[in-house]
């Protein structure tokens, strides 16, 4: 676990230390969550959600086009 104190500057900004950069992976234009809790505020990055087109190419799927899978659902070969 990494604990640092930083203070916020004249602009209501503050900086995150690289350390915590470099652990989530931010870099420049990154954005991040913050989350208002009872007992503080939480800030995490916001992941890029994937499109579903991307998802759907990623499960390697038996067929090699939409017109095909559809004729393959049709046809009782995928569910």
């Amino acid at each position: 676990m990494f604990t640092q104190t930083i203070a916020i500057d004249q602009a209501g900004r503050i900086t995150l230390p690289k350390q915590i950069l470099d652990a989530l992976g931010l870099r420049p234009e990154s954005e991040l969550v913050i989350e208002l809790k009872q007992a503080g505020a939480v800030i995490k990055p916001k992941h890029p959600i994937t499109p579903i087109t991307e998802r759907i190419a990623a499960m390697n799927l038996p067929v090699a086009d939409w017109n095909v899978m559809e004729k393959e659902i049709e046809a009782g070969r995928l569910e």
